[in-house]
C-alpha cells in the first residue's frame, strides 16, 4: 500500500463516487476503479459494498479510512513544514565561532539576522579556533567563524572581515612615555598570551617569529576579557584585536602603543566542510554576514 493508493481511496470515500473521485484527481474512472480493486486484493479485504448503485464502506473500509486521514494529515504537515524551511519561515542552523568573534562580533550579526528571520533557530557554539575547526570536520556545526589559520584540506574558508591587532598596556606602564616601541621594549615586558589553539595566539606567534621578537609569556589566559583586566592592573602587556578594545581605549583604561615597523592584522574567515550541502538558509546566513554594515 502506497501513498498514491491511500489518497485515491480517501477521495473515493469523500465523494462516494468513482467518477467524481477520478474528476478531482485528474484520472480516468477505470483507473480509479482498478486502484481500489488492486488495493482490496493486496489487503485481502473488501473496502466497499455496492448497494443500489451507491458505495458503502465496509468495516475494514472504515478502519482504513481512519488511518488514511491520519497518514494524509501527517504528509500534508510534512510538506508544509518543508515548504516553510525552503521559504526560511522555520529552520535550524548550527553556528560556531572562535572566542574573539563570538564575543565581540557574532552577537551583533545574530541580532540583525533574527530580525529578518525570527523563526530560525540558531544554535551557537563559542570556543577557540582549533575546536571550531574540529567541529566542522565532525559535522557538529554547519558553519564556523574563526580568526585563526585553517590547516584541514577538507575545510573551505572565505575571508569576510579584516581586523587589526594592537600592542596595548596599562596607563601606568612606563611604555606609555615612548612615542614608538622597539622590539627590545617588548622583550623586557611581561607578556600576557592566549591559550594554545587560539587563533589570535597563532597569528601573534607567526608575526613575532617572523620579526625574531623574543617575548616572555608571563600569564596565559583563555579569554580576552581576563587579559584586558590583567593589563588594566599593570600585570603585563599584550596584543589584542581592535574590535575588543574600543571601549577601554576611549576610557583611557588601555593605551595603544606604536610598534616600530610592525603591524598586526588578520582576516576573519567563514569556514564550512567542502562537502557541506549549502542550503538556502545557509546561503542566506553567509550573505547576511558578508553584507553586515560593520564588516568592511
Amino acid at each position: 500500500m502506497n501513498l498514491r493508493e491511500i489518497k485515491i481511496f480517501a477521495t473515493v470515500c469523500k465523494t462516494n463516487s468513482m467518477s467524481e473521485a477520478a474528476r478531482q484527481l485528474y484520472m480516468t474512472q477505470p483507473a480509479v476503479s482498478q486502484t481500489i480493486i488492486d488495493l482490496e486484493e493486496k489487503l485481502q479485504v473488501k473496502l466497499f459494498e455496492r448497494m443500489n448503485k451507491r458505495l458503502v464502506l465496509t468495516h475494514a473500509g472504515e478502519i482504513l479510512l481512519k488511518y488514511s486521514k491520519r497518514i494524509i494529515l501527517i504528509m500534508d504537515e510534512a510538506e508544509n513544514t518543508l515548504e516553510d524551511i525552503a521559504n526560511l519561515k522555520v529552520g535550524k542552523l548550527r553556528v560556531g565561532a572562535s572566542m574573539t568573534i563570538g564575543t565581540y562580533l557574532l552577537p551583533l550579526i545574530i541580532k540583525e539576522f533574527n530580525k529578518k528571520y525570527p523563526e530560525i533557530n540558531l544554535n551557537l557554539v563559542i570556543d577557540n579556533t582549533s575546536v571550531i575547526e574540529e567541529k566542522i570536520l565532525n559535522n557538529d556545526i554547519d558553519i564556523g567563524l574563526v580568526e585563526g589559520l585553517i590547516g584541514a584540506k577538507d575545510i573551505f574558508f572565505d575571508s569576510f572581515y579584516h581586523d587589526k591587532l594592537f600592542l596595548v598596556c596599562s596607563k601606568d606602564n612606563p611604555l606609555t612615555q615612548k612615542k614608538t616601541i622597539d622590539r627590545e621594549d617588548i622583550e623586557n615586558q611581561h607578556f600576557i598570551s592566549r591559550e594554545e589553539g587560539s587563533g589570535t595566539k597563532e597569528i601573534i606567534d607567526k608575526i613575532m617569529n617572523a620579526y625574531n621578537i623574543n617575548y616572555q609569556i608571563k600569564h596565559t589566559l583563555n579569554n580576552i576579557e581576563a587579559i584586558k583586566k590583567s593589563i588594566k592592573n599593570n600585570l603585563g602587556i599584550s596584543i589584542l584585536p581592535d574590535i575588543a578594545i574600543q571601549e577601554e581605549l576611549l576610557k583611557g583604561e588601555l593605551i595603544k602603543l606604536n610598534l616600530r615597523d610592525i603591524q598586526f592584522q588578520r582576516s576573519f574567515n567563514l569556514i564550512y566542510h567542502k562537502d557541506k550541502n549549502l542550503t538556502n538558509l545557509l546561503k542566506q546566513f553567509i550573505d547576511h554576514i558578508k553584507g553586515y554594515p560593520i564588516i568592511k
